[in-house]
């Protein structure tokens, strides 16, 4: 379960506590509503994705790799959770509540680019531990 944990502050921190740098510090967390509620969602798949800033191509790699371990862990902590379509369940649903949680912070976005890269992560991280679980089991078998 402290794989769990780790994973769960871990994510808490890179997703509330940006490493951006807001008036030579870095941010804090501002809760409160400065923009109006379709300014802080976007519904549109891969509408900013590319071209709201230059540092798309990490955006992407850290959003699908922030959840890998949380892909790995909750299999291997909540045995039922024993397919990758639950697993990938489980995550959506973790993935969902920080996405909305983010509508209390005045400086975060709600992006559905954000659920289908993370998603995307929690996807990978179960593969790993299936095909791992599949492989060892097979080779138990013969």
């Amino acid at each position: 379960m402290l794989l769990v944990y780790i994973c769960l502050v871990v994510i808490a921190r890179f997703v509330y506590f940006p490493l951006h740098y807001v008036d030579g510090k870095i941010g804090t967390l501002t809760i409160g509503f400065s923009k109006t509620l379709s300014d802080m969602i976007n519904v549109i798949p891969f509408y900013f994705l590319f071209d709201r800033y230059d540092g798309w191509l990490i955006n992407i790699i850290g959003n699908i790799a922030m959840f890998i371990p949380l892909g790995i862990v909750l299999p291997i902590c909540f045995h039922k959770l024993d397919n990758i379509k639950k697993t990938v369940i489980a995550g959506i649903c973790y993935i969902i509540f920080i996405e909305l949680s983010q509508l209390l912070c005045s400086d975060r976005h709600t992006d559905i680019d954000d659920i289908i890269l993370n998603t995307s992560g929690v996807m990978i991280g179960a593969c790993v531990v299936f095909a791992i679980r599949k492989a060892t089991n097979s080779d138990l078998v013969q």
